[in-house]
């Protein structure tokens, strides 16, 4: 049953859109002149149209974006009233191994069926922006065989879907003046694939926590508890908080670079943060995910989600920060120690706009 506050809540972006056999990822900043911001409110404002001008000439190519802020960034364009989960990036070191934090204040998850359209609406965007940004990261993802990564596994079978995929991605009223937003956090990952493949099927196996060729979950009696899989599920009274996964394979033969870009949408970064303490320190610490023997992250950025109707209220000009209301600082971070998930999320479970 839908009730009244579902019904109200505001039109989310296209975050839980079908998952597409081609994307691009631009991550930009914003120069430091008032005129860019203004710039990127305008675009802001007319993107939904330009979507609309660009996936016309292929109805079937499932063209759509979505367009995030990092906290700095929401403040320039939107005042210091700000959703409670958004920070920046917070990395995380433990040995050798590192999630970086890398400058970005825009992302723009362009995705679509095909890689021309997907070109061509990364094209009008930033013909739009002109000068306003720079754009510091850009890729091109595309669908492997069988949805594999280019480790050779499949990569999302857990995706939630439906209302699943809504609970899971979009903030419901336990923030209601960012009702039908998101969060997403983006890590580029750099793999040696050729170290990885002179490792045995079943150590790679081992190391994923599910079957090479069909996909199983490895049973617990024989996971390992440091598999990527085991340590980045997140219980919270015994019931899984999911996230909404849209990870692209990428490459560039030349120079040997091949990846993933891990994209992750959700109603709190809260979730996707304790997921990455747990592979980087290890749960408990020094449990790590050994695919970051493989694998290492070059790029690091959280970004926050407006709902369409906020994303396109980003022309008018902010409100200034006062004495008696100060901007609202970040959330405490989430504690690395206990079992794997051991978060407190509370409602983060709950469907939005439920109260």
């Amino acid at each position: 049953m839908t009730t009244d506050a579902e019904t109200a809540s505001p039109e989310p972006q296209a975050v839980i859109a079908p998952l597409t056999g081609a994307a691009i990822f631009l991550v930009a900043v914003i120069n430091p002149d008032g005129g860019s911001v203004g710039a990127v409110r305008d675009v802001c404002a007319g993107l939904a149209a330009l979507v609309r001008a660009v996936g016309f000439r292929d109805l079937d190519g499932h063209l759509s974006c979505v367009t995030g802020f990092g906290a700095a960034a929401w403040e320039r364009l939107s005042g210091p009233d700000k959703p409670a989960g958004l920070h920046p990036f917070r990395e995380i070191k433990a040995g050798s191994r590192h999630a970086v934090a890398t400058p970005g204040d825009v992302l723009f998850h362009i995705r679509a069926s095909r890689m021309d359209l997907c070109f061509e609406l990364a094209t009008q965007i930033m013909a739009r922006l002109g000068g306003a940004v720079t754009v510091v990261d850009e890729v091109h993802g595309f669908r492997f065989f069988d949805d594999r990564d280019l480790i050779g596994f499949v990569d999302g079978t857990e995706n939630p879907v439906g209302a699943a995929a809504a609970r899971a991605a979009l903030i419901g009223a336990e923030d209601p003046a960012f009702t039908g937003g998101s969060y997403v956090i983006v890590q580029k990952y750099l793999h040696d694939v050729a170290a990885w493949n002179t490792l045995p099927t079943e150590e790679q196996e081992k190391i994923i926590g599910r079957t090479k060729l069909s996909d199983i979950e490895l049973d617990d009696a024989v996971k390992p508890s440091r598999a990527h899989n085991a340590l980045t599920t997140i219980t919270v009274d015994g019931e899984e908080v999911k996230i909404v996964r849209d990870n692209m394979p990428f490459g560039s033969v030349g120079d040997g670079q091949y990846g993933t870009y891990f994209i992750g949408y959700a109603r709190s970064p809260a979730t996707i943060e304790q997921m990455l303490l747990n592979m980087f320190v290890g749960s408990p610490p020094g449990n790590y995910d050994r695919l970051l023997d493989f694998s290492r992250a070059v790029t690091g950025n959280l970004f926050f989600v407006p709902s369409q109707p906020l994303l396109e209220d980003l022309t008018a000009d902010p409100p200034t920060a006062t004495a008696a209301e100060p901007a609202a600082g970040p959330p405490a971070p989430p504690a690395p120690s206990g079992p794997a998930g051991s978060l407190t999320i509370g409602s983060l479970k709950g469907a939005p706009g439920d109260g």
